[in-house]
């Protein structure tokens, strides 16, 4: 499926630009992942990992596939601009360390995190396709992508198993900007639910995505801790999880 919605994001990718809000918008949540899987297709882009975020323990998730080459280790240099500005979220990771297909059969939390290498920080850098984001309708901005732009992310720091997101502290910093967040305030509450619904879910992306399935090295961040803050030059951002990793991504001006 090509749209004008997905021409449109195909040009603001190769041009590394922003665009205004196509006419036709997706006026659903399958139509908003298609354009996922239509864009990925026109670019020749291969997945290296998924974002999923919800609200809460009963909100509907939301994601979006990562492309390969976005995803960065432990360390990232970003330049912004007036008039292109960059966000940041910190966020925590799953790194795969094994296949995971999608089958029709729901998926037990005990079979996914066997499947996973562990857990890891992470900061999601936020570059959106749309000019008007975050004044954008939700559907439009579910498909671009949830304005993923890139993400960095730690080496493996512990298990997944056992985890208990209410352990652990995110700590964000960005110049005199910082944010302390403990997981009992962490806005998805239960994270291992959002890698369950992902990998119960991958047929939404179509034949390719669902045959694929999640793949060692696969990285899923899993929502922002902290909302977005807008890059400052001159800074340097870091996220820390105590006893899970660190990254940092320098912020200069373009």
């Amino acid at each position: 499926m090509t749209t004008g919605f997905t021409e449109a994001m195909v040009e603001a990718r190769r041009m590394g630009t922003r665009v205004s809000l196509p006419d036709v918008v997706p006026q659903d949540r399958a139509a908003a992942f298609a354009e996922h899987a239509a864009v990925f297709a026109a670019l020749g882009l291969e997945v290296a990992g998924f974002k999923v975020g919800a609200s809460g323990r009963t909100g509907e998730p939301t994601a979006a596939p990562l492309p390969a080459g976005t995803i960065h280790r432990d360390r990232a240099r970003i330049a912004v601009t007036d008039a292109h500005p960059l966000w940041l979220e910190a966020e925590l990771a799953f790194v795969m360390g094994a296949p995971l297909a999608a089958r029709e059969a729901p998926y037990e939390a005990t079979e996914v995190l066997a499947a996973v290498e562990g857990m890891a920080a992470a900061i999601e850098i936020v570059d959106p396709r749309l000019a008007d984001w975050p004044k954008v309708p939700p559907l439009a901005a579910l498909a671009d992508f949830q304005a993923n732009g890139a993400a960095v992310v730690s080496a493996v720091g512990r298990s997944a198993a056992g985890l208990k997101v209410e352990d652990l502290t995110v700590d964000f910093r960005m110049g005199d900007l910082v944010k302390t967040v403990p997981g009992t305030r962490y806005p998805g509450e239960d994270a291992i639910r959002l890698l369950v619904w992902l990998a119960d879910n991958l047929h939404l992306w179509g034949p390719a995505i669902a045959a694929r399935g999640l793949q060692p090295g696969d990285v899923v961040i899993s929502g922002s801790w902290t909302s977005f803050d807008k890059a400052v030059a001159g800074t340097t951002a870091t996220n820390t999880i105590a006893g899970v990793g660190s990254v940092a991504v320098e912020i200069v001006g373009g």
